[in-house]
């Protein structure tokens, strides 16, 4: 009879991927700066590599900072980002992030590849992106790349906040006329739902597990 034995294998740790990512930008950074003075005079070189590393770092990052020097300084590198890359022009942006292979956008009304090439099309492929930066990142089918724009909104909507302003999301939401509500827990650690427009104060209430039942 063969006697069979579990043999425990080495438990390989994850990269650091935070770790990677902003070493890689900071060195890349630091090798621009000895070559140019501002953004604008980056080489393509330089601009892919900082564009790709920076937008990974800050899709890795582990949280938001939550004092307001911390969330200004993480808007500011996120701002600097987009600055980069727009110095790009879409064909070569695409270098960087390719478009997403998927082609059925239009039978799920989202965007996909079809759209953001059309997209591309009337902007001008060699065009400059420039002060149009944010709008095409918006309208770019790439998946790293709409992580690092859902970073941007909720850095930009966590520093309103704290002015005594609203969330970007909640601020359109509005617009569209969609009540919103806000969530946060009482003393006693219940979780509490405050209507935005009325004020209305409501507990909120779980779902009983499928496999309890109510004993009669």
């Amino acid at each position: 009879m063969v006697e069979l034995r579990v043999i425990n294998g080495i438990k390989k740790e994850k990269p650091d991927y935070f770790s990677l990512y902003s070493t890689a930008f900071i060195n890349t950074l630091e090798s621009a700066v000895k070559k140019f003075s501002e953004f604008k005079d980056y080489d393509l070189d330089t601009r892919r590599k900082a564009v790709w590393s920076g937008v990974k770092m800050i899709n890795t990052s582990k949280s938001r900072s939550k004092d307001r020097k911390g969330l200004e300084n993480r808007f500011g590198l996120i701002s600097s980002i987009q600055a980069i890359a727009s110095g790009l022009t879409p064909r070569e942006f695409q270098t960087v992030f390719p478009i997403e292979k998927s082609y059925d956008g239009e039978k799920y009304q989202v965007k996909d590849y079809f759209y953001t090439k059309k997209y591309i099309e009337e902007f001008g492929e060699d065009k400059v992106i420039g002060e149009d930066i944010e709008e095409f990142l918006m309208e770019y089918d790439n998946w790293t790349v709409r992580i690092f724009m859902v970073e941007m909104m909720s850095t930009a909507s966590d520093l309103r906040r704290m002015e005594g302003g609203k969330g970007i999301m909640e601020e359109f939401l509005e617009e569209q006329g969609v009540t919103t509500s806000t969530m946060f827990k009482d003393d006693k650690g219940e979780e509490i739902l405050i209507n935005n427009d009325t004020g209305e104060v409501q507990k909120v209430r779980k779902p009983r597990p499928r496999y309890l039942k109510v004993v009669k």
